[in-house]
């Protein structure tokens, strides 16, 4: 029996909210073609949008400033930077930092000299700044400094950078916050209506996110230029190669907890998409194409440069495991028609091997090439990423419907013993300095008075508590003259009715929790990769390495440069 056999394909399911809502599975997830940079550049290809600089005024060390008109179907944009001086000692990831080599805005035109006068002013202070409705994105980022002087001493010399080089980076700047949603006074996501070319979850951030790293190749190659006029510019696959990196802590994992209804929309899009993969037949060619994207990811993982990746699978492991899948693949491949000795549906019995030979994340890495060999599913769901959220109290609810809802949608929580004091050694609250959410051990830091309320197992567990000595035929606008104190987590359980993967499956304050797994799976929908663990409380990733150029819009676009391979010499 060969191993494509070993397993009995059964027909495909959307995985429950028990299968996969747990932080450690939430922790594998993994770029796909529906997350949010790809939809966005799709949408920037497809609709051919019209990019061009109209300012560059940089001294010799690539300080001042530039501006860049974006012209879409139906709107015009502005992207603005500007670039100053800052010591190295200056430089930080940290999101409490006060000065960056970079700060830069997306804004709705005009771009008046008045606008210009006071996005001078404000932008490079950022939290300290004020923006207007017309501004989308602010945002700031700092040079690599072990990549970026490297880089023009290469150019300046009249040489390409060495591409292994590259690889141990993999961006030329580094952002350490990308904001909207009214933040500073932007502008707040509800101006983006479905006829806005920003319409969709994050999309107008990971534009700009685009934008900069276009000005990282710009910005380079001008300063190479200023030390040489006989400096050679950057290759277009070397540029193609890079991407932007990201530093992102503590602050994402409360929006996971305060935006339930959002996140079951992302989650749901994405598990209809794979489910819909799934029921596919295959075909030989599938089979070929799902071989090369093997190949790939395969290579990808044994070049990957972060020797630690703490939390996360070793990309050893993940190299390895992958080979084991591809042999699979390539039976089916030489059975000459998928049709004949293999399953009807053989990326269910393909799933199923994976869970039972190989780990969690080479398993939801499974799941992103088996999505990727659809494009046409990208194109179906990539529109169904936003929900105007409601959250409201249901008065004449019974206290047995109550019930019913917190034993079988909340059965994960009340399973939880906070008898055992590592269920409860951390709590959540926001640092008066910049109000961005922090961990604290309970009983031995300062701030446990300002906890947030991110312990939604514990809120439930001390409903149920109280709920099993009230009467079923009580309403819960009864109920809640009695026991105020239970209002908010009794509208969220009401709200969530139908929206199956809105908790995550876990206890946001025990001992053993890891946030990292949880920013993993934000930072997934939008796109990055490259996670690089800095601690288990923050995570260095890399945004659109491997995506095509602006000097390539209007050309043939595939929407197929995740996990790219290093550049090779005899291509540049």
């Amino acid at each position: 029996m060969n191993v494509a056999q070993e397993a009995q394909g059964s027909a495909a399911e959307i995985r429950s909210a028990g299968d996969i809502m747990s932080p450690e599975r939430l922790g594998a997830s993994r770029i796909t073609s529906l997350s949010f940079s790809r939809s966005m550049l799709r949408k920037l290809m497809k609709e051919k949008w019209s990019i061009e600089r109209i300012q560059f005024d940089l001294d010799e060390n690539g300080y001042g400033e530039a501006r860049y008109t974006i012209a879409t179907p139906k709107q015009t944009f502005y992207f603005v930077v500007f670039s100053q001086y800052l010591h190295d000692q200056e430089r930080s990831d940290r999101v409490i930092s006060e000065k960056w080599d970079i700060t830069f805005a997306l804004c709705e035109g005009p771009l008046t000299p008045e606008k210009m006068a006071r996005l001078r002013s404000d932008l490079p202070k950022q939290e300290a700044g004020r923006g207007d409705s017309l501004d989308l994105v602010w945002s700031r980022a700092n040079r690599s400094t072990r990549l970026f002087e490297y880089m023009i001493g290469e150019l300046t010399q009249g040489k390409q950078p060495d591409p292994k080089i590259l690889a141990q980076t993999g961006y030329l700047i580094r952002t350490t916050a990308v904001y909207g949603n009214g933040k500073f006074g932007i502008a707040p996501y509800e101006r983006m209506s479905k006829d806005h070319a920003f319409y969709g979850a994050f999309r107008a951030q990971m534009f700009a996110v685009y934008m900069i790293r276009q000005f990282s190749f710009e910005l380079v190659d001008h300063i190479a230029q200023a030390n040489n006029p006989n400096a050679v510019q950057l290759h277009a696959e070397i540029k193609r190669y890079l991407g932007v990196g990201n530093a992102t802590g503590l602050g994402m994992v409360p929006y996971l907890i305060s935006h339930p209804q959002l996140i079951h929309t992302w989650i749901k899009m994405k598990e209809e998409a794979l489910y819909k993969a799934k029921q596919a037949e295959g075909t030989r060619v599938d089979a070929e194409k799902l071989l090369s994207l093997f190949d790939r990811s395969i290579a990808y993982f044994h070049e990957y440069p972060i020797a630690h990746v703490q939390a996360f699978a070793q990309p050893s492991e993940l190299a390895g495991e992958l080979q084991l899948l591809q042999t699979v693949v390539a039976e089916y491949a030489e059975a000459g028609t998928m049709q004949q000795q293999v399953p009807a549906q053989p990326w269910v019995t393909l799933c199923e091997i994976a869970r039972a030979k190989t780990g969690m994340e080479t398993q939801e890495l499974l799941n992103t090439l088996i999505i990727e060999l659809y494009p046409e599913i990208a194109t179906e769901f990539e529109e169904n990423t936003s929900i105007v959220e409601r959250y409201d109290v249901m008065p004449q609810m019974s206290i047995r419907e109550l019930k019913r809802i917190a034993a079988e949608q909340y059965r994960w929580a009340l399973s939880i013993d906070f008898a055992d004091p590592d269920e409860q050694k951390y709590f959540w609250y926001r640092s008066a300095e910049k109000e961005e959410p922090r961990m604290g051990v309970r009983g031995e830091e300062a701030g446990e008075e300002h906890e947030m309320p991110v312990n939604i197992a514990a809120r439930v567990q001390a409903l149920y508590q109280v709920l099993e000595k009230a009467a079923d035929d009580q309403t819960v606008a009864e109920f809640m003259l009695s026991y105020p104190e239970h209002k908010w987590i009794i509208r969220r359980m009401q709200s969530l009715q139908g929206f199956e993967y809105g908790e995550i499956h876990g206890n946001l304050l025990a001992k053993g929790l890891l946030p990292v797994h949880l920013l993993r799976c934000k930072l997934a929908f939008f796109g990055a990769e490259r996670f690089d663990p800095q601690s288990n409380r923050w995570v260095r990733v890399t945004l659109f390495q491997g995506a095509p150029l602006l000097e390539e819009i209007g050309t043939d676009f595939k929407d197929d440069w995740i996990f790219p391979a290093i550049p090779r010499w005899e291509d540049i």
